[in-house]
This record gives C-alpha cells, sequence and structure tokens, in this order.
C-alpha cells in the first residue's frame, strides 16, 4: 500500500518535469496538396464531371459496406446502392441544367 501512495506522487513530478519536453511531430510540408484540389469548376461542364465523379465514389464506398454481407441482405445493399448513384446522377444531371441556364441568362 505505501509503495501506492509514493508511485502517485512520483509520476506526477515526473509528468510535470518532462511535459514541456513533449510536443507534436512536425507537419510534413514538402508534399503540397495535389493540384487538382486547386483547379476552380466554374464551368457547368467542369461542376457536372466533379458531381459524377463524387456519385461515382459514394457509389464505391457503398459498395464496399455490402462486402461484409451475405445473400438477401447484401443484394439489398447493393441495390439501395445503384439507387442512391441513381439518384446522384438525376441529381447531377439537374444541377448541371440548371447551372448552365443561368451562366446563359447572365
Amino acid at each position: 500500500m505505501k509503495k501506492n501512495i509514493l508511485a502517485v506522487p512520483l509520476l506526477a513530478i515526473a509528468a510535470a518535469l518532462f511535459a514541456p519536453l513533449a510536443h507534436a511531430a512536425e507537419e510534413d510540408v514538402s508534399k503540397a496538396d495535389p493540384a487538382r484540389w486547386h483547379k476552380a469548376d466554374d464551368t457547368p461542364k467542369a461542376r457536372y464531371r466533379n458531381l459524377l465523379k463524387e456519385a461515382n465514389a459514394a457509389h464505391g464506398e457503398a459498395l464496399q459496406a455490402c462486402k461484409g454481407m451475405r445473400g438477401k441482405e447484401a443484394r439489398a445493399c447493393r441495390s439501395d446502392a445503384g439507387a442512391a448513384k441513381k439518384e446522384d446522377l438525376e441529381r447531377a444531371k439537374r444541377i448541371y441544367k440548371d447551372y448552365r441556364e443561368t451562366s446563359r441568362a447572365s
């Protein structure tokens, strides 16, 4: 019991002494952001392509989540993923059409 009583204050003192020496790791700035992150998607076509990429990526992630499933559950999961992709693609088309029409009107 006495050993535990001594250990707690010693650990507190050690933590107080060495706390200023602890610091976060340096950030590796040698790797810059990919150039595509800084390209503007100002045109209707570029925005549409971006939405298509996002829809396909979301579909891929949804299919990955279905991989651990079997039978009817897996079929339902893949069906839901396909339906969500279809909705995303339809939404992308609507956005493209609206954006194209508003950019022409300006």
